[in-house]
C-alpha cells in the first residue's frame, strides 16, 4: 500500500504528494516542502488541520489518497510494472481509492489493510477494518497505569531505516496479551487499533495473514 495527496484546481488535478517505500515525493514546495518530510514519520506523513488549510488556499479541493495491491483467491498480487505481469491474475489491480485526512494519517506505507468501499462511492474507503504492519520488536517496557485508563504496556518497534539510513522505530501502546507474547529482536506482523488514541496500539501478534507481498 502507498498513499498520497493530490490537489484539484481548474477541474485538473494536480500531484501534490506521494508516500512509498519509506520516501516522500513531494509535488508542491510552496506549501509544505519547508514542513515535510518530518524527519520522525518518513512514509507515515500526517497532515494536521493546519497544514490542510493551507493547501485549501491553493486548491479547489484536496484528496487524499491510497494505492493498493489487491489479493485474489489464488494469493498475493506483485504490482505491475512497465512490461511485466503479475504472479497471479489480478483481481482488480492496484486501484487507487480516496479516503479521509484523519484515515490516511493512520497509515504507514506498506501495511497490510482490510477496507470498507462507501456505499454511495465506490471510488472512496468509508473505513479501515484491519491494519496488518511488520517490524522488528526492538524493546517492551511497562508503566503504572495513569488516570483516564491510559495503557501500562508500551512496545517499540524497528520499522528499518529511515531515507537518510537512520533507523525507523516507533513505541506503540500495546494489550497485555500483545505486551505478554512480544519477543524482543522478533521481526513479526501485528494488529494495530487506533480506538480513538493518537497513538496506535498494538492488539496482537500472528504470522503474515498474506502471504509475501
Amino acid at each position: 500500500m502507498q498513499k498520497g495527496i493530490f490537489g484539484e484546481r481548474n477541474n485538473r488535478r494536480v500531484p501534490v504528494l506521494k508516500a512509498g517505500d519509506n520516501e516522500i515525493q513531494i509535488n508542491e514546495e510552496e506549501v509544505i516542502g519547508s514542513v515535510l518530510p518530518r524527519s520522525e514519520e518518513p512514509a507515515n506523513t500526517t497532515i494536521p488541520e493546519s497544514l490542510h488549510d493551507q493547501l485549501k488556499r491553493h486548491y479547489d479541493d484536496v484528496h487524499y489518497y491510497i494505492q493498493v495491491r489487491k489479493l485474489n483467491s489464488h494469493g498475493p498480487l506483485v504490482e505491475t510494472k512497465s512490461g511485466e505481469q503479475p504472479k497471479q491474475p489480478a483481481l482488480g489491480g492496484t486501484p487507487r481509492y480516496l479516503l479521509s485526512r484523519e484515515a490516511f494519517g493512520k497509515l504507514i506505507s506498506g501495511d497490510r489493510i482490510e477496507y470498507t468501499i462507501d456505499m454511495l462511492d465506490d471510488q472512496r474507503v468509508s473505513a479501515l477494518t484491519l491494519i496488518i504492519r511488520e517490524g522488528t520488536v526492538a524493546e517492551k517496557y511497562s508503566e503504572p497505569d495513569s488516570p483516564g485508563g491510559t495503557p501500562a504496556y508500551r512496545i517499540t518497534v524497528d520499522h528499518g531505516e529511515r531515507p537518510n539510513g537512520d533507523p525507523f522505530t516507533r513505541t506503540y501502546f500495546a494489550s497485555e496479551e500483545a505486551y505478554n507474547d512480544a519477543q524482543v529482536d522478533e521481526k513479526t506482523y501485528f494488529d494495530v487499533i487506533f480506538e480513538n488514541r493518537t497513538r496506535p496500539t498494538i492488539r496482537g501478534f500472528a504470522p503474515d495473514p498474506y502471504g509475501n507481498l
